[in-house]
């Protein structure tokens, strides 16, 4: 199961420290940094919806994040020929 954890992080976070904890996460596979009202995207993939939500909380134990919203992949569609 993929997911994906949009988080907005404090005004006076440690950039490096907080990629470097949250790519520490065995569920993670990507972070992202945005621009706009979320601040960073964090891929995981997860084996069920218990895991998800420990997952979940781990990444909202990271220092610096304040808050998160989940979105559950539903289906995914790819390009027929790569670009």
């Amino acid at each position: 199961m993929q997911a994906f954890v949009l988080a907005k992080v404090g005004k006076a976070f440690n950039r490096d420290k907080v990629m470097e904890e949250l790519l520490s996460i065995e569920e993670v596979r990507e972070v992202m940094e945005l621009t706009g009202d979320i601040d960073l995207l964090v891929r995981v993939d997860v084996l069920d919806v218990e895991r998800l939500m420990k997952t979940v909380l781990k990444i909202r134990s990271v220092e610096s994040i304040v808050t998160t919203d989940t979105r559950v992949v539903l289906s995914v569609e790819r390009a027929a020929v790569p670009r």
